[in-house]
């Protein structure tokens, strides 16, 4: 697979993964949280880490969305209506997909060295010293 095949993969993953934490985000949430969660960054992080369960997670959502009759087109669009809410009521298992992909976030966040979405320094490193 290509450069740019990988790079279209990551971009629609990352929608899939942002709509699927705004749906999941409107279920939960007040005020106070729905203020303080960004969603795209979650995503991004989310598919930027690499992690098998974020993977597994996505296309299982995505595998529930076509079954259900559903344009795979409107993945990366906002999720509403009646044929929403009836592949989520039908497959609940669904929503804990969802919620894997952020347990898993918040972990590869709290476990790595660094944080992601950052890039690490680039430039010109010094030479060692001679301690001689």
């Amino acid at each position: 697979m290509g450069a740019c095949a990988r790079n279209f993969d990551f971009v629609n993953h990352a929608r899939i993964a942002e709509q699927a934490l705004h749906y999941r985000n409107a279920m939960v949430s007040d005020s106070y949280t729905a203020g303080r969660f960004n969603p795209a960054a979650v995503a991004h992080v989310a598919v930027e880490c690499g992690e098998p369960i974020i993977d597994s997670a996505i296309r299982q959502i995505a595998t529930a969305w076509t079954r259900g009759g559903l344009d795979p087109e409107l993945l990366i669009e906002p999720w509403s209506g009646p044929q929403v809410k009836e592949i989520f009521a039908s497959d609940p298992s669904l929503l804990d997909a969802i919620d894997d992909i952020i347990r898993t976030v918040h972990r590869v966040q709290f476990s790595r060295p660094r944080v992601l979405n950052r890039s690490r320094r680039q430039g010109a490193t010094r030479p060692l010293r001679s301690y001689r």
